[in-house]
């Protein structure tokens, strides 16, 4: 296969895989009892192996494709997760430079925390119920859960 037709290919299946995301996160994970952000998830997986350029592109595309969704305004969620994928980035080459299920837990529920305190943020601010209503205790534990599950499988395939 041509060079030129791999990268073509590689973009196809990234953007096919982040809409099936995206429909798996709206249409089951939302309105379920299971409090995941995966896409979340899946750029804080990508910050902690160091694919930077990756995890970017996944926050932004990833954030329009569930804000669409949402009924608070366009690129919230975008922002939210670009600013936590520069965050984490930063931290990574720094804090993070040893895979410890320690380190793994700590990036995975600091996550949750940033990107929750950025939407109430963005969002306007205002009463601070909404840390208690939304499930956060859960999420908090299931991506970091989720982040731990992911680095396994990816340390026993290398």
């Amino acid at each position: 296969m041509k060079p030129e037709n791999k990268k073509i290919f590689s973009v196809l299946g990234a953007i096919i895989f982040l809409i099936i995301l995206a429909g798996i996160q709206i249409s089951f994970i939302n309105p379920s009892f299971i409090k995941l952000n995966l896409f979340l998830a899946l750029v804080l997986y990508l910050v902690i192996i160091k694919d930077n350029a990756r995890a970017i592109v996944f926050a932004w595309f990833g954030g329009i494709l569930t804000g669409v969704n949402s009924f608070s305004n366009l690129g919230i969620n975008s922002l939210a997760l670009l600013i936590i994928a520069a965050v984490f980035i930063i931290l990574g080459k720094t804090t993070f430079l040893n895979l410890t299920t320690k380190s793994v837990i700590l990036v995975g529920m600091s996550g949750v925390f940033f990107y929750h305190a950025l939407i109430w943020i963005l969002t306007g601010g205002g009463n601070l119920s909404y840390f208690f209503n939304n499930g956060i205790l859960a999420e908090l534990i299931l991506t970091a859960l989720t982040l731990k599950i992911l680095l396994k499988f990816k340390t026993k395939n290398v």
